[in-house]
């Protein structure tokens, strides 16, 4: 999932807790009561990506983003000495050339973002907790909207981003090449995220490997069934996607098993048979994978196949 985080004074921020390095917020506020832009820290979870958006009243502007190294972190000791924090670590900053400056933003596409704003303001419920409000008829940055949730619809309108991420995203205001190219990886970061929480849903958190039973989210994949750079046409097709815990993914992207065209487990003939690994599969051949809602592409499976030298025409015919 996308996030904003919202920094005013970047500059003041002491070393390690610096932009790109952690969020971090208080856990209650002067009279001891929660925020709501600083609860949402809660909801972050490892692998999202967040955009950062730093200066004061208008000399804001998207600086960079980043990838959420943990979840959220209850601490009792902050940069200046003891005090209740919440903090999440962050990893692979990359910075923007030229940063996007928020007015530009908001000028360029005003009416978008008013409707926006309208829209989930009339809402009756699952009201969005937006960084930006109307007021004395302009759009700016709500005071204490530190982190809020990018929803695909806004995330385009501000961006220019896809949550699709294929190769042609656009990049609406980007104003050098530069910046170009750091705004499509970010689209690709984002698209990757849509894709791995879409097939680990279809598959209810769980490995699909038959009685591996991993249900544990620090340990699941979402594993690409055929890579999108093979297959471009299934970029971000939940049915290229397999539910798998570390160790079966890798072995599955390895070739060491497939499943044959009515889901069951094969393995490589190739395989060692008295290796660690064998013995860890074997059980499991001949048995159905755990279905899910969407069932995994025939064609990303054929590619599989003829990847890691499986016989094709064996594995469409298998009783």
């Amino acid at each position: 999932m996308p996030w904003i985080e919202m920094s005013r004074n970047p500059d003041e921020r002491p070393e390690l807790w610096r932009v790109g390095q952690c969020l971090w917020s208080p856990r209650r506020n002067k009279i001891g009561r929660p925020w709501a832009f600083w609860e949402t820290m809660r909801e972050v979870q490892p692998g999202d990506t967040i955009f950062h958006l730093c200066g004061g009243s208008g000399k804001a502007a998207f600086v960079g983003f980043s990838t959420a190294a943990s979840s959220c972190l209850s601490i009792d000791e902050g940069p200046d000495g003891p005090q209740e924090l919440y903090r999440i670590q962050l990893t692979d900053f990359e910075s923007l050339s030229s940063p996007l400056p928020l007015g530009t933003i908001f000028r360029e596409n005003e009416h978008g973002l008013r409707v926006y704003f309208n829209e989930n303001r009339n809402t009756e419920s699952s009201k969005e907790r937006l960084f930006y409000v109307e007021q004395a008829g302009r759009l700016q940055c709500l005071n204490g909207a530190y982190l809020s949730f990018l929803s695909e619809r806004l995330l385009s309108l501000l961006l220019g981003i896809e949550a699709s991420a294929t190769p042609s995203s656009s990049i609406a205001v980007a104003n050098s090449t530069v910046t170009g190219v750091i705004l499509r990886e970010a689209a690709s970061r984002v698209g990757q995220q849509g894709f791995a929480r879409n097939v680990k849903r279809n598959y209810g958190y769980r490995c699909c490997f038959p009685s591996c039973g991993a249900d544990d989210r620090r340990f699941l994949v979402a594993a690409h069934i055929a890579r999108w750079a093979d297959l471009p046409q299934l970029r971000g097709e939940t049915s290229n996607g397999l539910c798998l815990c570390v160790l079966h993914d890798r072995a599955f992207e390895v070739g060491a098993f497939t499943f044959d065209a009515n889901g069951r487990v094969v393995l490589r003939r190739s395989e060692n048979s008295t290796s660690w690994l064998t013995s860890i599969l074997e059980s499991a051949v001949g048995k159905l994978l755990v279905p899910g809602t969407i069932s995994p592409s025939p064609r990303a499976l054929a590619h599989h196949w003829v990847t890691h030298g499986y016989d094709v025409r064996d594995m469409s015919n298998r009783p």
